[in-house]
């Protein structure tokens, strides 16, 4: 008896286990802002490192959460100042993946991002100065749209749009949200 239930127990662990898969996924990104009295805002290039996790639903629908670090750049120039800031996060991404077929899928969900630093540069006439930005939003809730290509078995690329609904700086009547567009790799380990 003892073995009939130690047999059905892995064959159930090994079918749980089957369906989860977890990958590395690195991203080079660019992000700006948008909203409300954001003109003049230029790009700024930085990246994204994580981890993913795809828990099989259905043969063609997953879901997609993840932990990621992101470095997100913006630029400014205003009556010859130049302004950027450096923004770290803690990115939570929740995806629902959508596969088309065998080899492309569609991305769509949920980004959940913490601010973990946010520095600004700003320079006058040759002098550069830098601090942290007073008043940021810790908080970053977002909208995540995107399409992918899996390359080989384990491999994918992808670009996705990344585009903020919270305001960045709190009690600010800018009104500044983040947008980020992001071309990306994962490495599915398991």
């Amino acid at each position: 008896m003892f073995k009939k239930v130690l047999l059905a127990a892995l064959i159930v662990t090994s079918a749980v286990f089957a369906q989860v898969h977890v990958a590395g996924r690195v991203a080079f990104n660019f992000g700006t802002v948008w909203g409300d009295h954001t003109e003049g805002y230029d790009w700024g290039a930085g990246f994204n490192a994580g981890a993913l996790t795809k828990i099989d639903v259905t043969p063609t629908i997953a879901f997609v959460p993840g932990v990621e670090v992101e470095l997100r750049r913006i630029a400014n120039e205003d009556f010859g100042v130049e302004y950027s800031s450096n923004l770290w996060y803690i990115d939570l991404p929740l995806l629902a993946r959508f596969a088309i077929n065998p080899q492309f899928f569609v991305d769509a969900g949920l980004n959940l991002g913490v601010n973990v630093i946010a520095k600004m540069t700003t320079k006058i006439n040759g002098h550069e100065e830098s601090g942290d930005i007073e008043n940021m939003n810790t908080i970053d809730l977002g909208l995540v749209a995107g399409v992918g290509y899996t390359v080989i078995p384990n491999l994918d690329i992808n670009v996705r749009l990344a585009i903020g609904l919270s305001n960045m700086v709190d009690e600010s009547e800018v009104g500044s949200k983040n947008l980020r567009f992001q071309a990306g790799v994962s490495y599915w380990f398991m």
